[in-house]
């Protein structure tokens, strides 16, 4: 990527009035449009199992000491992922 292009993105970046929980830039209706989808389609009893199971397979999961980078690393990511799905199902509607 050239070096024009590198600046531009960062100052549209800097100029975006929020950048969304899981670090990508959208418009607040996009964000709301998430938000929704997640809110409702993991509401109730149902929602919280899905939950729950997504969360015992990642949060809730203790590495065996002689993991390895990479099982770490994939783990991470899984429990940011369930982090920020919880974050947005529990979210509060705009407007």
């Amino acid at each position: 990527m050239n070096d024009h292009l590198v600046k531009r993105r960062i100052e549209e970046i800097r100029n975006s009035n929020a950048t969304s929980i899981d670090g990508f830039v959208r418009s607040d209706e996009a964000e709301e449009n998430i938000n929704q989808t997640l809110r409702s389609a993991l509401s109730g009893e149902q929602g919280e199992a899905v939950m729950d199971y997504l969360r015992s397979i990642s949060t809730n999961v203790v590495m065996h000491p002689s993991g390895s980078n990479e099982e770490l690393r994939s783990l991470e990511g899984m429990r940011r992922m369930v982090g920020i799905i919880d974050a947005r199902r529990k979210s509060i509607a705009k407007g």
